[in-house]
């Protein structure tokens, strides 16, 4: 049995970011020899023939959970199929979701993922890096989707604990999440109808099915729409805004904007200074100035 895959996936219109996802796994000698999954939404020939010259094992998911008939768009049955990666990429120990619009700019996430998974059966990140600002709205939007999901009680139960993101996210073959994920998924789409609760079951199966978990830090998922990192100018690394200003393992381009423009502070001699780098934060961006 091999011991690790790294899964990602997308359809035409994410395939850029997809390349950026995969171009930064394999820049790095200890995550370019893991095998690469990729779910296929609705990618193009060529671009399939393209991640199959990277070596990457392509797959086109079906609907295996009950996804009410007007919700089955392409886009959205990624969701749905990473509750079954184990299925679709058999012979693996560990699995390892990372999402497209990802990007690895050191490889100590996967040590981490990996043991966690291996030790607990799962590791996710927690939403709750230096200097995060969530609003009320947002408090509001995850605390009515778990009471519209799973009821007042459980619902509420899980709203008061910190929230975890599955942008990256690490299963063991064996694990009894992905049982209890489809199970908690399926309660939520049978009473929502809503697709993109996926993240939402899967936190209701860790919390209320007292799953063991391996929480991570935010640093292996890292949110820049949450908290802007700070740039060190002699590593020329991302890394956390607070002290001791750890370096970021992976950026998450979560929401809508994934290309827009931040003001990035600049971090010399262990502080924080008050010149400030405009850039966006994607892969090629950060490219760039590490070029310069």
């Amino acid at each position: 049995m091999s011991r690790e895959i790294i899964i990602t996936g997308g359809d035409a219109h994410f395939f850029p970011w997809m390349i950026a996802a995969i171009s930064s796994l394999r820049a790095h000698a200890q995550t370019s020899a893991i095998d690469m999954g990729i779910i296929d939404q609705g990618l193009t020939d060529e671009q399939r023939a393209q991640l199959l010259a990277l070596g990457c094992k392509i797959i086109r998911p079906e609907w295996t959970l009950p996804v009410p008939q007007e919700a089955r768009q392409l886009r959205n049955i990624g969701l749905v199929a990473r509750t079954a990666l184990r299925d679709y990429f058999t012979g693996y120990e560990v699995y390892l979701w990372f999402d497209a619009d990802a990007w690895m700019q050191t490889p100590e996430f996967v040590t981490a993922y990996v043991q966690g998974a291996r030790q607990r059966g799962a590791a996710v990140v927690t939403e709750d890096g230096p200097g995060y600002r969530k609003t009320f709205t947002d408090w509001k939007w995850w605390a009515g989707n778990m009471v519209a999901c799973f009821g007042p009680i459980d619902g509420l139960r899980c709203s008061f604990a910190t929230s975890i993101n599955i942008g990256v996210l690490c299963l063991r073959d064996n694990a009894p999440h992905w049982k209890e994920w489809q199970r908690y998924y399926t309660k939520a789409l049978e009473r929502t109808g809503k697709v993109n609760m996926d993240q939402h079951a899967l936190f209701a199966a860790i919390h209320l099915g007292r799953l063991p978990t391996a929480f991570l830090p935010a640093r292996f998922n890292w949110l820049p729409h949450l908290s802007t990192p700070v740039w060190n100018a002699e590593s020329k690394l991302l890394c956390e805004p607070a002290a001791p200003h750890r370096p970021l393992s992976v950026i998450h381009l979560a929401g809508p904007r994934k290309d827009r423009p931040y003001e990035v502070a600049r971090l010399s001699g262990g502080s924080v200074g008050s010149e400030t780098l405009a850039t966006s934060l994607t892969y090629p961006a950060m490219q760039q100035h590490l070029a310069a």
